[in-house]
């Protein structure tokens, strides 16, 4: 067990960096945007940063992840988080209809086909008439993501889109950003921004986000 946390933190040292709580405040002002009110729910919710940001600006919002190392030690950083143990092959502990908002960043992409399909079902039966998901992760034309080992599961803007229809999402936005093709960083982001933005190709996409609808 002991070795096992070691490996998990590791782990999470090296997805999260220096982050903390602030670098997760776009996302609720995405979520403030689109969304609605009500309860909110984060998918995989690593070390509850997110959680916990929606939290400090008096918004419920409740976190489900897998890893018992990470929920402890969210609790010990904000002890007032609501953040459990849960795994995304088994259903969600919550009633139909129950949750306005789900966030799920940089998630789908570590889990396999079948179990993204069946939490996304689970995401459609929990949530609230017109109740907002939001999905965050990499495109699987993204050469760097695709080359990660843990990436197993990628998409891109469209199959996401599909794969969201085909449950029954409405989409109401895709905020994707485009893959860089310059060696020069800076001119070769604003060119790729411009022509992304007139030519909005999967192929020229560098994440596969989405932001979806509970339709009736």
């Amino acid at each position: 067990m002991k070795g096992n946390n070691i490996h998990t933190k590791e782990i999470f040292e090296r997805a999260y960096g220096n982050r903390d709580w602030n670098w997760y405040r776009y996302l609720v002002a995405e979520c403030i945007k689109y969304g609605m009110p009500g309860k909110w729910l984060d998918l995989g919710a690593g070390l509850g940063l997110f959680v916990e940001c929606p939290r400090r600006f008096g918004i419920a919002c409740i976190g489900l992840e897998g890893s018992e190392w990470a929920v402890s030690e969210a609790k010990k950083r904000f002890p007032n988080m609501d953040i459990r143990q849960h795994f995304l092959e088994d259903e969600l502990p919550f009633r139909d209809n129950s949750i306005s908002t789900i966030m799920c960043h940089q998630v789908i992409e570590h889990i396999h086909k079948e179990t993204t399909t069946f939490i996304l079902k689970e995401c459609y039966r929990v949530l609230e008439p017109e109740g907002r998901l939001f999905i965050y992760s990499p495109s699987k034309y993204d050469r760097n993501q695709r080359s990660k080992g843990t990436h197993i599961n990628l998409y891109t803007p469209k199959l996401l889109k599909m794969e969201l229809e085909n449950i029954g999402f409405r989409v109401i936005a895709s905020p994707n950003s485009p893959r860089n093709i310059s060696a020069n960083f800076q001119i070769g982001k604003y060119i790729m921004q411009l022509i992304y933005k007139l030519f909005p190709l999967d192929y020229l996409s560098a994440t596969a986000n989405c932001i979806a609808v509970k339709s009736w």
